[in-house]
């Protein structure tokens, strides 16, 4: 019985925590649509922004050139899985990034602190980005493009790929992580951001075109690869062994991200101006 009331409540917390996201994600929608001709031109503007890298690659092989050992739309392929990528962890939990600077610069970050929940779980709730759904958008018509485009892939390969796509949503989140807590201790410098999306641009184009030791330091230290090269290559059932490196780096790197978050919280000090 007492094992019985345990995991009621277990659940119980689970669907609070989800329920808890849900309404912040609500109110933020509902913001948003206030101003609804705005918004839709908002997410139209990311969305077009997206297609920078597709068009680059298009000029590339339109003028013969190529990547090694990838054909255009494996390529565009790839570069759709790293939008979708972006698509999701941007308006659902990248946004801690930009919340925690500004709540800090503004010393509002105590009003999270003195909530009956998760610092990081409020931080999240309400940094939702509806406008960035525009990522995803254009995510998901580069990734559709690619596909019509290439063979048609069995299971086995589609399993594969979304065990990995799942992995870049961590090292995402893990990403995010870092840049919060630097945000905490780095007061009001939105640097942090041109910082991140530096590194990430990396995992926009194929592994294969960098050098060995900088395709390790993407695989093993900071495993950018894991974005898209890798959920790319396993969906086109070309994964190599190197990949179950680069999940276990991820998964410290999601570990280490969440120890320094917590980390930064404790050294933090109410911050206004």
């Amino acid at each position: 019985m007492t094992g019985l009331n345990s995991e009621t409540k277990a659940r119980s917390l689970r669907f609070s925590t989800l329920g808890v996201y849900i309404q912040g994600v609500k109110t933020a929608l509902a913001t948003r649509m206030a101003y609804r001709g705005d918004f839709l031109m908002s997410m139209l503007i990311m969305m077009i922004v997206e297609f920078s890298g597709p068009v680059i690659t298009l000029i590339i092989y339109g003028n013969g050139a190529s990547f090694p050992g990838w054909s255009q739309y494996e390529v565009l392929l790839l570069q759709g899985i790293f939008l979708l990528s972006r698509g999701i962890s941007f308006p659902f939990f990248m946004g801690i990034v930009w919340n925690t600077i500004q709540r800090v610069q503004e010393g509002t970050f105590d009003l999270l602190l003195i909530k009956p929940r998760s610092i990081l779980l409020m931080s999240i709730v309400t940094a939702f980005d509806s406008e960035d759904l525009g990522k995803l958008i254009g995510g998901l018509l580069v990734f559709r493009i690619a596909l019509k485009k290439l063979p048609e892939q069995p299971l086995s390969h589609w399993i594969s790929f979304v065990i990995l796509f799942l992995f870049s949503l961590i090292l995402m989140f893990g990403f995010a992580l870092f840049m919060a807590g630097l945000g905490i201790v780095w007061v009001g410098n939105y640097r942090i951001y041109d910082i991140f999306m530096s590194v990430m641009e990396f995992g926009l184009y194929p592994k294969s075109i960098f050098t060995k030791t900088f395709q390790s330091i993407l695989t093993y230290i900071i495993p950018v690869s894991l974005l898209a090269s890798y959920p790319a290559s396993a969906l086109l059932g070309n994964a190599d062994q190197t990949v179950l490196l680069a999940l276990l780096s991820s998964i410290v790197f999601l570990i280490s991200g969440i120890i320094f978050y917590y980390k930064m919280v404790s050294r933090y000090t109410s911050a206004g101006g």
